[in-house]
C-alpha cells in the first residue's frame, strides 16, 4: 500500500469487494483482527458495520513499550524492578475483564512511582479516552489475541519474493504456487488434519490465563490480585 489514509484503505476494501463478486463470492468478514491504526478502525466500521473488529495484543503491548523506550524510561524498565512490574500490570489491563478496567487503571495510577506519569498520561489519552475503544483492545474474553500468524506468512511469502527476485512472469508463478499450497492445506484439512499446533509458549500462557479467570470468576482472588498475577504473566513469570 502506497500510504494508510482513510482514502486507500477504503479504496482498498471496494476493490477486494469487486473482485469477489467476480468469483461469485461475497467478502464481508465476521471477525477481523489489525492494530489500532485511527484509519482502519473507520474504515472498517464504515465497510463492514456487522463485523467483530479486535486489536491484536501482540501490537497493543508493543506499543506501551515503544513509548517506554521513547519516553526515556527503558533504562529505569530494565533495572528497577518496582517500575517493570507498574509497566507490565499497565499492558496487563487487556486481559483484564472489561467492567473492571478503567477503576484499575486508575487505582495503579494513584500509587504509581511519579516517573512513570506521562506514560500513564498516555495510555488514559490513546486507550482509556482516546480513538480506540475499550472493547477492541480488551482480551479477556478472546481465543486469538493476535494477528501475529498473517504477519508470519506475509514474511515468508516476502522472503519467497525477495529470493527470486521477480519479473511479472515470475512472480505470477509464485502466487500459482502458493495458491496450490493452500488448497492443498485445505484438502488436508476437510479430510481431518489438525491446524497448526500452538507454540508451548502459547499453550502455557493460556492455560495459566485460564487458571486465572476461574480464580477470579469464583471470587477467589480479588481484580487486585487478578492484576497483579497478570502483570506477572506478562512478564513470563510462573505464577
Amino acid at each position: 500500500m502506497p500510504n494508510r489514509r482513510t482514502a486507500t484503505y477504503s479504496e482498498l476494501f471496494q476493490r477486494l469487494k469487486q473482485e469477489a463478486t467476480v468469483m461469485g463470492k461475497q467478502f464481508d468478514p465476521r471477525h477481523i483482527i489489525s492494530d489500532s491504526e485511527a484509519a482502519l478502525i473507520l474504515v472498517i466500521r464504515q465497510e463492514f458495520p456487522a463485523a467483530t473488529h479486535t486489536g491484536c495484543m501482540f501490537h497493543f503491548n508493543q506499543s506501551i513499550h515503544r513509548k517506554i523506550m521513547g519516553l526515556g524510561l527503558g533504562t529505569d524498565y530494565a533495572q528497577d524492578a518496582s517500575i517493570r512490574e507498574q509497566c507490565k500490570q499497565l499492558m496487563a489491563l487487556c486481559l483484564m475483564p472489561v467492567s473492571e478496567v478503567e477503576y484499575e487503571f486508575k487505582r495503579i495510577r494513584s500509587i504509581a512511582s511519579p516517573s512513570l506519569d506521562d506514560l500513564f498520561t498516555y495510555f488514559y489519552r490513546q486507550w482509556i479516552d482516546g480513538n480506540v475503544p475499550l472493547s477492541m483492545w480488551n482480551f479477556y474474553d478472546l481465543d486469538h489475541r493476535t494477528n501475529n500468524i498473517c504477519e508470519a506468512y506475509n514474511r515468508r511469502f516476502g522472503t519467497r519474493v525477495m529470493k527470486k527476485h521477480p519479473n511479472l512472469w515470475t512472480f505470477i508463478q509464485l502466487i500459482q504456487s502458493e495458491n496450490a499450497r493452500c488448497e492443498h492445506l485445505i484438502i488436508q484439512l476437510d479430510a481431518g488434519a489438525s491446524s497448526s499446533k500452538q507454540s508451548t509458549r502459547t499453550t502455557m500462557f493460556q492455560r495459566r490465563f485460564e487458571t486465572l479467570k476461574t480464580r477470579f470468576s469464583s471470587n477467589e482472588i480479588s481484580a487486585k490480585m487478578l492484576l497483579d498475577k497478570l502483570g506477572l504473566l506478562i512478564g513470563g513469570h510462573k505464577i
